[in-house]
């Protein structure tokens, strides 16, 4: 049992560390390779969504084909309109997404060392952070970003949307 438990540890770190080197290659940090695997990873982007989301025109169907099914869905209905309210957090997609899931698999003792490699990875983003900062190359790429997207539909098409 513990040589099962530590192959599954070795098996979690080494595909944690390939998506993180896969994904600082591309020069996007651990959301680079992880926005890829996400469906409509493009939804944070303003220049992106300006180009996408047309008021009056964009519907529910596109948005869904385009960026996957909602983190959140309110509906509130009135009598002079029926309005939809969608939510995406970004924090609910990519790495993180995929780290739930696997915590939920294996043993406790597994689970809290793949806490304690993940401390260590953050740690090491944010001083690659610090130092692109410093060095005026780029801005951060911590995969802790808390960008959220909510898009408010009319009767079924964007009505308009925020970004925060």
């Amino acid at each position: 049992m513990l040589n099962s438990s530590r192959t599954n540890l070795l098996f979690i770190v080494a595909l944690f560390l390939l998506v993180l080197l896969t994904g600082c290659q591309q020069g996007g940090g651990v959301n680079g390779l992880m926005d890829s695997l996400s469906p409509g990873a493009k939804k944070y982007d303003t220049a992106y969504l300006r180009q996408t989301l047309i008021s009056g025109k964009t519907t529910k169907a596109q948005v869904e084909q385009l960026f996957g099914a909602p983190y959140d869905e309110r509906l509130e209905s009135s009598s002079t309109n029926n309005r939809t309210i969608w939510t995406y957090d970004k924090r609910e997609e990519g790495i993180d997404k995929y780290m739930k899931l696997a915590h939920k698999y294996v043993s406790t003792e597994t689970s809290l060392k793949m806490y304690d490699t993940e401390a260590q990875v953050d740690k090491g983003q944010r001083m690659l952070d610090d130092a692109n900062s410093v060095a005026g190359t780029r801005k951060s790429t911590n995969s802790k970003s808390g960008t959220v997207l909510t898009i408010y539909f009319k009767d079924d098409v964007v009505d308009y949307y925020s970004i925060y």
